[in-house]
């Protein structure tokens, strides 16, 4: 009786401590490579992610990509989501909103 409360507290420890990677239930996962679109405070767009599969804007401007990923022309998988943030730009509005890096890794 003993053995059968601890083989069930072990399982039960085990389903517990287990967590789902990569969930991403609202945000989008895609192919893209990181670019530098020059320095914003000279009318640049600083960096910016290039998703080659949308034909209608290609252009994800992230608020939080990390150091490590901040080099020209890398390929990367990332899964990101769409914030209410603004990218605010010298071009027309109405602007395109930021994204919000969820994952990333090199490709």
């Amino acid at each position: 009786m003993k053995s059968i409360f601890i083989i069930v507290s072990l399982l039960a420890v085990t389903a517990l401590s287990c967590k789902k990677e990569n969930k991403n239930d609202s945000g989008t996962c895609a192919d893209a490579v990181v670019r530098w679109g020059g320095d914003p405070a000279a009318d640049g767009t600083g960096w910016y992610l290039y998703v080659s599969g949308d034909s209608t804007n290609p252009f994800r401007y992230p608020e939080n990509l990390a150091p490590a990923f901040r080099v020209n022309d890398m390929a990367v998988s990332v899964c990101y989501e769409t914030t209410n943030v603004d990218f605010v730009c010298f071009c027309a509005p109405p602007y395109q909103k930021m994204v919000h890096i969820t994952a990333i890794s090199r490709r």
